[in-house]
Order: structure tokens, then C-alpha cells, then sequence
């Protein structure tokens, strides 16, 4: 029995040398590590946090950068559509002037030609009547005769004397 006593008193003294010496820096060790896992746990989560919040900057600045790029656009097609309305208005408002001017040059003409068909006629018209009368007329006379001719083709047939 004293072998058995001599075992367990062994046994304890063993037991307290290893847990003083060996259990408890393995237990510091241990839990050196578990906090040093928590901290990069903590860390991890705290950049996974971080990752996330840039990829929302970062679609909220590509969102903003399309809606800007959107509105660039829609100005620029703005500005293109109001250009070329300018520009159809402009050469509208061309060529009605030209047509414009076209048909005053065109009235012009017209009347220029009448005047040069009345005058012929009246010359024509004084060459026939000195014909008929025999004699010729001096120019006094004749700018009478003319002035009647005119008269009577611009104003519907109207004579002088029926005027009178």
C-alpha cells in the first residue's frame, strides 16, 4: 500500500508539475490564437465591408456617369433637332424670297412688255390714222393720239371725247 501511496502522491505532483507547466501556456496559447482569429475575423469582415461599400460607390458613380452620358445625349440630339429646324426654316424662308422675287421680276417684265405692246400698238396705230387722215401729224398731235390709244387699251375701250 505504501507503492500505492507513493503512486498517487506521484501522480499528484506530476499532475500539478504539468498543469503549471504545460497546461496553462498551452491555455495562453490557445487563447492567443482564438483572439488572434477573432481579430482577423473582425479585420476580414471589416474589408469585406468596405468591398461592398466601394461597389456601391462605384455603381452609383457608373449610375450618375450613364444618366450624365444620357442627358449629354439628349442635349446634343436637342440642339442637332433645333439646328435643323433652323436650317429648314432658313431655306424656306430662302427660297420664298427667291419665289418672290422671281415673280416681281416676272410682273415687271410682264408690264414692261405691256408698255412696249402699247407703245407699238400706238405707233402702229398714228401710222395707220396718218395713213387714213393723209397727212401727218406733228408731234403734239401725235402724243394726243397716243394718250387716247393708251387710254382706250388700259382702260376697257373707253375714248377720250366718251370720257369727256
Amino acid at each position: 500500500m505504501n507503492s500505492l501511496i507513493w503512486a498517487i502522491i506521484n501522480f499528484v505532483v506530476f499532475f500539478l508539475l504539468l498543469r503549471h507547466f504545460l497546461y496553462k501556456p498551452i491555455l495562453g496559447i490557445l487563447d492567443a490564437r482564438r483572439d488572434e482569429v477573432a481579430s482577423n475575423l473582425a479585420q476580414a469582415e471589416k474589408a469585406r465591408e468596405e468591398a461592398a461599400a466601394a461597389k456601391a460607390e462605384y455603381e452609383a458613380r457608373l449610375a450618375e456617369a450613364r444618366n450624365e452620358a444620357q442627358s449629354i445625349i439628349a442635349r446634343a440630339q436637342a440642339t442637332a433637332d433645333k439646328a435643323r429646324e433652323e436650317l429648314l426654316a432658313q431655306a424656306h424662308r430662302q427660297s420664298q424670297e427667291m419665289l418672290e422675287r422671281a415673280q416681281k421680276a416676272i410682273a415687271g417684265e410682264k408690264e414692261r412688255a405691256l408698255v412696249e405692246i402699247r407703245r407699238e400698238i400706238a405707233d402702229l396705230a398714228v401710222l395707220a390714222a396718218s395713213k387714213v387722215i393723209g397727212r401727218s401729224l406733228d408731234p403734239e398731235d401725235h402724243r394726243e393720239m397716243i394718250g387716247e390709244l393708251v387710254r382706250e387699251v388700259s382702260g376697257g375701250g373707253e375714248t377720250a371725247k366718251g370720257a369727256e
